[in-house]
């Protein structure tokens, strides 16, 4: 019973779906506008889909062994192709005029598949545990103390990613530590450097 429950919290604190709601949340915060914010993230679903169907092709190719692509050997193209479809995802906004914290987020996700992608060489990294501590950290950033709460997060999906075998103790700690540091560097690039 408690395998399914991890199999679940996986699932539902899934990167992907952290990603479809990250733009309506800054955006909000950002601009203040409902409408804006609503345009933006169905846009970003466009791309988060172009991600999915990929994805999926992936898995039924043989490119990827499962939905979590256990395999460390197989993450590489996973990168790529994110990393691709996000900078073309900056070009769309470039030309749309897209708010700024699109651009800002952007920046981070790109920084944060680069910096999984260099670690993945060495060991591997929990993706799921990185993108909970990531949103945790940018929604204490941007929103207050009082979001210290979402870091509750970070350990249930750090326990359901061990329970399901994806990783270990390390690779989760490994990833929440990246979630952190990545985030925190983005947002002192943007507040103070930029």
């Amino acid at each position: 019973m408690s395998k399914i429950f991890a199999k679940i919290v996986s699932t539902i604190v899934s990167p992907v779906l952290i990603l479809a709601v990250f733009p309506y949340v800054v955006i909000l915060k950002a601009t203040g506008d409902l409408s804006a914010a609503f345009f933006w993230t169905i846009f970003s679903w466009i791309f988060l889909l172009a991600f999915f169907v990929f994805f999926l092709l992936g898995i039924e190719k043989g490119y990827f062994s499962d939905i979590d692509v256990s395999k460390r050997s197989q993450r590489p193209l996973l990168f790529t192709f994110s990393i691709g479809l996000s900078l073309f995802y900056v070009v769309f906004l470039y030309f749309l005029k897209a708010p700024d914290i699109l651009f800002i987020t952007l920046f981070g996700l790109i920084f944060g598949l680069i910096s999984m992608e260099l670690v993945n060489r060495i060991t591997k990294a929990s993706v799921h545990v990185a993108a909970v501590s990531a949103f945790a950290t940018a929604l204490v950033l941007g929103f207050g103390p009082f979001y210290l709460l979402s870091f509750s997060l970070v350990p249930l999906v750090a326990w359901a990613r061990i329970k399901t075998h994806n990783h270990t103790r390390r690779q989760t700690v490994i990833g929440f530590s990246m979630g952190i540091l990545i985030t925190l560097i983005v947002y002192v690039i943007f507040k103070y450097m930029v």
